[in-house]
């Protein structure tokens, strides 16, 4: 019983392991793709940070900053309603509060999941958010149709 409960520890330190990796790979997938990304749709970010924290309080993962606007996006393995829900209710309102240096910009929220089914991206686009996602060929791309228009959420 003992070596059956040790190896159950086990793959399940693995699989946590997998889970970990896999969204490092999201994360850094868009953070190295948002600016290209934006640039087709005519905005450009001047600073992208990533893993921008106050320890104990809140952690974003990627935040891309130009002269008046801030978009902070949130990224996830695979997109679900309630995690556009929970950043829509408790992650981006608090942005201001824990950076008010970015206080007086707009602030945009997007969602970034390497899978998106399409009735979820269409769930978050009607809220304002935009919704980036990997290509077939792994790069990153914006899912939002042709005149879609950000919500504010400042």
């Amino acid at each position: 019983m003992k070596r059956t409960d040790a190896k159950l520890d086990r793959v399940g330190a693995q699989l946590a392991d997998l889970g970990l990796v896999q969204g490092e790979v999201a994360e850094d997938l868009f953070y190295r793709n948002v600016r290209g990304v934006f640039r087709k749709r005519r905005i450009q970010f001047k600073e992208v940070l990533r893993n921008l924290k106050k320890k104990g309080v809140a952690e974003y993962d990627i935040v891309a900053v130009n002269g008046d606007a801030v978009l902070v996006v949130e990224v996830k393995n695979k997109l679900e309603k309630r995690m556009v829900d929970r950043f829509l209710k408790e992650k981006l309102p608090n942005f201001p509060e824990v950076f008010p240096e970015f206080r007086g910009r707009k602030i945009l929220g997007a969602m970034g999941a390497l899978v998106v089914r399409e009735d979820v991206g269409r769930y978050a686009e009607k809220a304002g958010l935009f919704v980036l996602t990997q290509t077939d060929e792994g790069a990153a791309a914006l899912l939002n149709r042709e005149g879609f228009k950000a919500k504010d959420f400042s």
